[in-house]
């Protein structure tokens, strides 16, 4: 008995991610898009913070920073698989595009959460879907840099459907 609670112990200790869920809508190959855009995820001041804007500290105002940052780590993990031609921040998109939007769904010490939205450049027409959960989140940017992979993959896992 003793030997199982440790061993359940251990594995509470460390840092999990769950994939909630994930979704392919497009009905014309994910491989035929050769640009992406990545804008900023919504991030509700609510979801991290309750005080006025005169007592927020710098932790608080720190998480302002969020959305552009994990925008930087999924476009630099995504540039290093080299799905696309070009990887941007902005820009308009065409036919050939996929749009990448998304929103925190929460935001606390111990667990990020967030939804994912892949749109036709063309038509504005979800593509896919993608949402998910980090657990046991002790430094948001060590966080933050984790969710920016965890992106990527689910980007590169849906090129061939």
């Amino acid at each position: 008995m003793a030997l199982l609670v440790s061993a359940l112990a251990g594995c509470a200790a460390s840092s999990a991610t769950v994939l909630d869920e994930e979704v392919v809508t497009n009905q014309r190959p994910m491989s035929s898009y050769k640009s992406l855009i990545i804008r900023d995820f919504e991030l509700k001041r609510e979801l991290y913070s309750d005080v006025p804007d005169a007592r927020m500290g710098t932790r608080e105002r720190g998480y302002a920073q969020i959305p552009a940052q994990l925008a930087e780590h999924i476009q630099r993990h995504v540039r290093s698989r080299r799905i696309y031609q070009e990887v941007a921040l902005d820009g308009a998109p065409s036919a050939s595009t996929l749009v990448l939007k998304g929103r925190f769904t929460r935001m606390g010490r111990f667990r990020i959460s967030l939804e994912a939205f892949l749109l036709d450049g063309e038509s504005g027409q979800e593509v896919a879907y993608f949402r998910q959960t980090l657990w046991d989140v002790f430094d948001t940017t060590e966080g933050i840099g984790r969710l920016g992979r965890e992106v990527a993959d689910f980007i590169d896992r849906i090129q061939y459907k």
